[in-house]
């Protein structure tokens, strides 16, 4: 069977003269078959020109064919879903869970997202070193070339919960992968989560306010266990499908 990777990426000019600059407005990815390539492209475009964060100045679409042999298939991370009060409480638990899985860095999470907050990709932290490995640093490193396997769905509208459940799956097989924490940038959307093989994927039903545009990704990665370029090679060029 035919294969390819779909990939979307829209973004808008924001501000005026040296102050002027690229802000991200929407993105997606699919594998899909042959059949489905024209209209989930279709369906991307619409997402990029109805997305609550604005009209788009620039949209751009990649089609790739790409091997079935290529394709790792994988098993979607158990879900657990945990409900708070307050956006507060919701990164707390959040801080807690990942401090389980990565002793000592706790303390440093508050920091470490605010660094996110303007990146277009996520955090590479290295546990073992107390370093950022991204080779640069206002990009991040990008999880790319995934999907839901059997996935024929075309729709306009982002699904959070599919997306994220397909993205953390892949992030949490890469080498030395440690555990992912994320918020999204989407203002309308507070829901955040935390994951790993050992948590699986946790999802904390508030983790900041309605209209909040800030959000980021910490991938955490111990340098001890694996090769950072083994682990971004993975993230960014392994194509995956997961069975959710």
């Amino acid at each position: 069977m035919d294969y390819y990777s779909l990939k979307m990426r829209a973004s808008q000019q924001v501000g005026e003269g040296e102050q002027k600059y690229e802000q991200h407005i929407s993105g997606a990815e699919r594998i899909v078959g042959h059949d489905n390539v024209e209209a989930v492209c279709a369906a991307m475009v619409r997402r990029a020109l109805t997305h609550s964060k604005g009209d788009p100045d620039f949209i751009n679409v990649k089609i790739e064919k790409i091997s079935e042999d290529d394709i790792q298939i994988l098993d979607a991370l158990p879900v657990t879903r945990i409900d708070v009060d307050t956006w507060q409480q919701g990164r707390d638990k959040a801080f807690e869970l990942i401090g389980e899985a990565a002793v000592g860095i706790r303390e440093k999470l508050p920091e470490l997202l605010r660094e996110t907050f303007p990146m277009r990709g996520a955090m590479l932290y290295d546990i073992a070193t107390g370093t950022r490995l991204e080779p640069d640093h206002e990009r991040g490193v990008r999880a790319t070339y995934m999907d839901a396997l059997h996935s024929s769905v075309v729709d306009s509208q982002k699904n959070h919960f599919n997306e994220a459940i397909v993205l953390a799956t892949k992030v949490a097989n890469a080498p030395g992968m440690v555990a992912e924490f994320c918020i999204s940038d989407d203002p309308n959307y507070v829901t955040g989560y935390v994951a790993s093989k050992e948590l699986g994927y946790v999802r904390i039903m508030k983790m900041k306010e309605m209209g909040d545009e800030n959000g980021g990704r910490i991938f955490l990665f111990d340098s001890r266990k694996a090769k950072a370029e083994d682990c971004i090679n993975y993230l960014q060029k392994k194509k995956v499908l997961i069975k959710v």
